[in-house]
């Protein structure tokens, strides 16, 4: 199975995704990791580049989703379970997954504002988005109608549930002894 965490950033994306991991055996494949990893840059480094530049450029975004697609497509001949975790803010993004995978679960992370706010004021992680590009994808994003929102102002354990739901409503099966 292939599920798709997309949302504005600070929307609780990797937190799913991480859910997902953790708990259910998935293959987690994170935008932020690759797209350092492909610039050469140390996980750890943060980037200050403006909006829509630098590493965050459209074409170096195209090649991060292409690659998050080829890995993803790797695991799954392997008969992995796969999580793609990426904003996927654009429309043509969410096209390359649904090419490749037309069966993938799309989940869009929600949070409040003032929530999502917080969390990137205090952020502690690979991810370089602050609040700027937080406010620049808020403008560009439409989310799609296909996506199954979930609200990550959530205890872990009862994003488990919801996930769990979910999973099972796509025909999802437990491959290993999974933490239920």
């Amino acid at each position: 199975m292939i599920v798709v965490v997309m949302g504005l950033s600070g929307s609780g994306k990797s937190f799913l995704a991480s859910i997902l991991k953790e708990e259910f055996g998935f293959e987690w494949v994170r935008s932020d990791s690759i797209r350092k990893e492909l610039a050469g840059i140390a996980e750890s480094q943060k980037t200050k580049v403006g909006y829509g530049e630098g590493i965050y450029s459209p074409e170096w975004t195209k090649k991060v989703y292409e690659e998050m697609l080829k890995r993803a497509e790797s695991m799954a001949r392997e008969g992995k379970d796969v999580v793609l975790d990426a904003t996927f803010i654009e429309e043509w993004q969410r096209n390359m997954v649904k090419g490749k995978f037309p069966e993938a679960v799309f989940l869009l992370a929600h949070a409040e504002e003032e929530e999502i706010l917080r969390r990137l004021k205090e952020r502690k992680d690979i991810s370089d988005a602050g609040v700027e590009v937080y406010l620049k994808q808020k403008e560009r994003f439409t989310p799609p109608d296909y996506a199954r929102t979930i609200n990550t102002q959530r205890s872990k354990d009862e994003l488990k549930v919801v996930l769990l739901e979910v999973l099972q409503e796509h025909g999802w099966t437990c491959k290993r002894g999974m933490h239920q």
